[in-house]
């Protein structure tokens, strides 16, 4: 793990506080659980506007292929994939 030095605004560190109260956690555990949180609604960001693949997204937030289905379904996100592409899926799989 590495360390980095940042500055957090007012606001961020209410957020901070509050969490490290909610989740009777310390503090540094309430920043990389928000940062967490902060980069899988990034990945479901970039997933949802066709920036990224579900593979990708999955990386990105570092979890499984499962998991990230299911972070994308949390955050009401259908698939990508158009009819098109799916019917060129479909008739592919028929030829093999």
């Amino acid at each position: 793990m590495e360390t980095k030095t940042v500055r957090l605004t007012g606001d961020l560190l209410k957020g901070v506080s509050y969490r490290t109260m909610v989740e009777d956690v310390d503090e540094s555990t309430a920043i990389r659980q928000l940062i967490r949180l902060g980069v899988e609604w990034y990945a479901v960001k970039l997933y949802k506007i066709g920036k990224i693949t579900l593979p990708e997204a999955a990386e990105l937030s570092n979890v499984s292929l499962r998991r990230m289905l299911s972070i994308l379904e949390e955050h009401g996100v259908k698939g990508n994939v158009t009819m098109k592409q799916q019917i060129k899926a479909l008739d592919y799989a028929r030829n093999l």
